[in-house]
């Protein structure tokens, strides 16, 4: 029986990196790197590593010899990034750089997981082709990731997204949205903030698509429209069966954020759907395909069931 080819998964105990680890062990033998290990799946070997040690990454790397690196590894709390650079640079750029120049030296694919947020939000529905203008230090070493992994390893494929769903940590986006509306308490949402996400669950399977058909460079994913954060708050709230009444409008102009916001990151993604031959799924198929993984996963919806849900994180 052949043996299986070995991915290493970095921030595997986030929400992209879980959801990649499930999938992913069906057709890779999985390795998982986190700071502190948590049990993903019985499949997955989990690692405990700072990836700030070039010489402990190195090593790694040499022990496990992965044929295919995902680097989903990021520091995604926006002010704690305004306030620590430092370590932003060294999470997002350094260790980005050591993970593709090894990759470039043992001809191993390797994925780097960026974001939208690194253009100024002044337009929005962009594209490959345009350039990005960081408005704030998350952002801005997100950036200097990119350009560290192209410049050591021309084959990367780089991925800009925005996304949502449960899992992981427990602190995402759409945890925050649940939490609030099963509280009954009033939810704000950004009336001029917009973007175009996708279900983690359709991220991940977007990415192994591009892997498996041997995709290189730089591709932005998500939804194929857009919508504000206020509309996008209304229907997650009307999908899953809470009163959208409790969802109110804000301006981000309004919100005590330390760092800059972009107010429009919706992604152009011509250069993805003609690579799969595919449309992608629009803002309110996505949050179809989220009810059901919900559905799933509880049983009934949640609010209608105690679980566990936490506070908003101060990265929305």
């Amino acid at each position: 029986m052949p043996q299986m080819r070995r991915m290493l998964i970095t921030g595997v105990t986030g929400l992209l990196g879980s959801s990649i680890c499930v999938l992913a062990t069906s057709e890779y033998d999985v390795f998982g790197v986190a700071r502190h290990t948590s049990v993903i799946s019985p499949k997955c070997t989990l690692v405990h590593l700072d990836l700030e040690s070039r010489e402990e990454t190195v090593r790694l790397l040499n022990e496990t010899r992965p044929d295919v690196i995902v680097h989903c590894a990021a520091i995604t709390d926006v002010d704690r990034c305004e306030a620590n650079p430092e370590a932003a640079w060294k999470l997002h750029v350094d260790a980005s750089r050591t993970l593709a120049e090894w990759a470039e030296m043992h001809n191993s694919s390797i994925v780097h997981v960026s974001t939208d947020s690194v253009f100024d939000g002044r337009t929005g529905n962009y594209s490959e082709l345009d350039s990005p203008a960081p408005l704030n230090e998350y952002a801005r070493t997100k950036l200097a990731g990119e350009e560290a992994v192209r410049s050591a390893n021309p084959a990367a494929l780089i991925v800009r997204a925005n996304f949502y769903g449960v899992g992981g940590k427990g602190n995402s986006y759409a945890e925050w949205i649940l939490s609030t509306l099963a509280s009954r308490q009033q939810l704000r949402g950004f009336e001029d903030v917009f973007f175009n996400p996708l279900p983690v669950g359709l991220l991940t399977e977007t990415i192994l698509e591009l892997l498996a058909g041997g995709a290189a460079g730089t591709f932005h994913v998500g939804a194929r429209n857009a919508c504000s954060k206020y509309e996008f708050a209304c229907q997650f709230a009307d999908m899953l069966g809470f009163d959208a009444d409790r969802v109110s409008r804000i301006s981000v102009d309004e919100f005590p954020f330390k760092a800059r916001r972009p107010k429009d990151s919706s992604l152009d993604v011509g250069k993805v759907s003609r690579f799969l031959g595919r449309k992608m799924p629009t803002v309110q198929e996505g949050l179809i395909e989220f009810k059901k993984q919900l559905e799933n996963e509880y049983r009934t919806l949640p609010g209608k069931k105690p679980h566990v849900l936490v506070e908003a994180p101060v990265t929305q």
